[in-house]
């Protein structure tokens, strides 16, 4: 079972003024309107700090509307009654919730790597790019692991194969970004201007799949090896063929 604290009084009333902003989930809302008696189901909203935890959370499903988990900076609420629909929302810097995303995450809490590439994208990524619906890292053969910030100021996520390891670590100070890649060509510069952290990230997964693909691909010279000792087989075909035709003839 998965280990839960409630939030502080301050986020709870703040994430209660927030849902008054979401038709399906304000008092009086949509489905209050045909079922009164529904006013009863209180906004409860809990903090959980792993993500074995939270996988744990979203796996068990039937949760009521309004029950809501926050993790790091984000929030989720239900806001279908027994459903896996999930109110995604970011804490700013000002304290302020934003409302970016709906989303479904009982097949998505089915493979760690892929919850914690979710959870992930959605810490490292600004207010702005979550309202763009930018926040994913991009899928490839690369597994996540980590906490994926459960803390403001403290966790760690990354994404790895045999070759690459990207790694971001939480600090008081900030996030640190580093790197270990077979070498020098396949790696980002994290200085380039206008660059954020999921862009950097993204670009560095970018690089890995290069790598993949330049390494399992066959040099020119092998290829045309290959299309040399395939044409020269086809002719030795084509004279053994030539020789059955004129001794049947």
């Amino acid at each position: 079972m998965f280990n839960m604290a409630p939030v502080t009084p301050e986020e709870q009333k703040a994430l209660e003024a927030k849902c008054q902003e979401n038709g399906w989930l304000k008092r009086g809302g949509f489905d209050w309107q045909d079922d009164p008696w529904m006013e009863e189901y209180p906004y409860e909203f809990d903090r959980c700090f792993t993500m074995q935890d939270l996988q744990d959370f979203f796996k068990q499903g039937n949760w009521g509307i309004r029950q809501g988990v926050v993790y790091g900076d984000l929030a989720f609420i239900q806001q279908v009654n027994g459903g896996d629909e999930w109110w995604t929302l970011k804490k700013a810097d000002d304290g302020t919730w934003h409302d970016f995303e709906s989303i479904s995450f009982g097949r998505i809490a089915g493979d760690i790597s892929e919850l914690i590439r979710h959870i992930a994208g959605m810490r490292i990524a600004t207010v702005e790019e979550c309202e763009r619906l930018d926040y994913l890292p991009p899928k490839s053969d690369m597994q996540w692991v980590g906490n994926a910030f459960p803390y403001l100021d403290d966790g760690w996520a990354a994404a790895r194969n045999c070759d690459f390891r990207i790694h971001i670590e939480q600090k008081p100070e900030g996030r640190l970004l580093t790197v270990n890649a077979p070498s020098e060509d396949y790696m980002v510069d994290q200085l380039q201007e206008g660059m954020t952290l999921l862009d950097i990230v993204k670009a560095q997964i970018g690089e890995a799949g290069r790598y993949k693909s330049e390494r399992m691909e066959p040099s020119l010279a092998t290829k045309a090896q290959e299309a040399l000792r395939a044409s020269e087989n086809q002719h030795r075909a084509d004279r053994a063929q030539e020789a059955r035709d004129a001794a049947v003839r």
